[in-house]
């Protein structure tokens, strides 16, 4: 495993904070087009990073110190995606961390991510029932008196704020392979759209 501190990703996420969202998207060539998403997580930061051309990804954990983490089979993946060789003092992980770190923009990009936007990122991590990638609801446990769950895809498409706030509150995410089954996203305080 490789480690380097990212220290453009602060200034990224500071201006996130500033316009309170959590995920922002920017891209780079290098072989192929890389895609990257920063998202801002309960434990820190994560980069997940598509490669859509060949249908590919991988998920960078970066922790709240801005020390990104580029695991080994990552590594190796990733020199197999590219046709690139680490002998000889190639391309070596490091080479990719620095990289990936240059291309940080210091801005933010300004887009506000619907979840729809996340679902080609799902390969890059893993999120329970990986499958049901279409939004039908909320369940507030309330009458049923379990507890709530799906967090991880909670956060995963809706971003910190709404995790937590369902979190708090006892409430679940619904979601459903049914393409029309699917209901347009409203914020889980909503009850009206409460299944």
């Amino acid at each position: 495993m490789s480690k380097l501190t990212f220290s453009k990703l602060e200034l990224l996420v500071a201006r996130m904070k500033d316009n309170h969202v959590d995920k922002d998207k920017f891209s780079f060539s290098y072989k192929l087009r890389f895609d990257v998403i920063v998202a801002i997580v309960n434990d820190g930061y994560e980069l997940l990073i598509g490669l859509h051309t060949i249908n590919k990804g991988l998920l960078i954990k970066v922790s709240p110190n801005y020390v990104a983490e580029l695991k080994d089979d990552d590594y190796f993946n990733l020199c197999d995606w590219l046709n690139l060789s680490y002998k000889n003092g190639g391309f070596t992980s490091n080479t990719f961390l620095k990289l990936l770190s240059s291309k940080i923009p210091e801005e933010y990009s300004g887009y506000k991510y619907s979840y729809e936007d996340m679902v080609p990122y799902l390969k890059c991590k893993p999120v329970e029932e990986a499958e049901k990638i279409y939004f039908k609801g909320w369940n507030d446990h309330i009458k049923d008196h379990n507890e709530a769950h799906n967090f991880d895809k909670t956060e995963f498409y809706f971003g910190k704020d709404i995790a937590d706030y369902c979190r708090q509150n006892n409430i679940s995410s619904l979601w459903t392979h049914i393409a029309n089954e699917k209901t347009l996203y409203c914020n889980p305080w909503e009850r009206n759209h409460r299944l």
